[in-house]
């Protein structure tokens, strides 16, 4: 009975010791340091090893939440997600958010607030998608300006703020060419997104084609003389572009307008290149 016991007590401790030792129990035992874990996360995110170094960033989060560690290991950890190919950004995203909440006032939270911006600004659809990703790198970004005005990031986030804008214009000039291209019933809606690009988005948008369209758009609603100010500025700014024959047929038209009181018609029998598809 003895000798069964022994060999009971001896397997259970050689499977004791077969036991692996976690991270955090390592941490417990003394058998580590913080600094240690610290020094060893940070080598594996040189190295690109993005889930090991997240978990020993992690244990300094479990282990040693009181300790001068314990902020940098909240950043690694949102970093570590952040340039992870096969993490997603969302994942990065909830990581910085909540170093900025732990940590509003950190030396590093200007740099927070930037990669929390650029979660989004990687997301961002193309103009004919929905830009819900832009409009939230758009805020995060202006967020980053407006409480971190010195922060040598403010420069990177204005230009991140003009790509942002520009994409957020091509999206309404590209909602405001589909109800134009619909025809009728559908102008005021165009005419409404083509002067909500105009009035919001002053040099960010590309003013050729947005003037053009509007122009048109309005003529469509016979609002002659509105479009005639816009058909005179493309004459003036923009004379050897596509739309010319067509911006002078309508100041023509527009000529005859206000002396006959009517509509001539068309008098140009040229298509502009981006309307050619349609017509065919």
């Amino acid at each position: 009975m003895r000798f069964v016991t022994a060999v009971i007590l001896v397997a259970a401790f050689v499977h004791c010791g077969k036991h692996k030792v976690t991270l955090d129990q390592k941490v417990a035992q003394g058998l580590i340091t913080v600094d240690e874990l610290y020094k060893e996360a940070n080598k594996l995110m040189r190295k690109r090893s993005f889930l090991d170094a997240r978990r020993w960033y992690r244990a300094i989060e479990t282990q040693a939440p009181n300790s001068p560690y314990f902020s940098h290991a909240k950043l690694g950890v949102a970093d570590s997600y952040f340039f992870d190919r096969t993490s997603t950004k969302i994942e990065a995203s909830v990581e910085y958010k909540s170093f900025l909440t732990h940590f509003p006032t950190h030396p590093k939270a200007d740099y927070a607030q930037y990669q929390y911006a650029m979660c989004f600004f990687t997301e961002i659809e193309s103009a004919d998608r929905d830009q819900t990703s832009t409009w939230t790198a758009y805020t995060e970004f202006k967020n980053l300006m407006d409480r971190f005005p010195g922060s040598p990031y403010s420069e990177k986030a204005k230009e991140k703020i003009d790509l942002c804008l520009l994409r957020l214009a091509d999206h309404e000039f590209t909602v405001g060419y589909y109800y134009y291209r619909r025809g009728r019933g559908f102008e005021r809606s165009a005419e409404s997104r083509f002067k909500h690009i105009i009035n919001n988005y002053e040099g960010q948008f590309e003013p050729l084609r947005t003037y053009y369209y509007l122009a048109e758009t309005l003529w469509r609603l016979e609002k002659y003389a509105e479009a005639a100010k816009y058909f005179e500025y493309l004459e003036r700014n923009f004379p050897e572009s596509e739309y010319q024959a067509f911006v002078e047929d309508k100041l023509a038209r527009f000529v005859r307008i206000q002396d006959e009181g009517y509509d001539p018609g068309e008098s140009s029998s040229i298509i502009p290149l981006d309307q050619e598809d349609s017509a065919k």
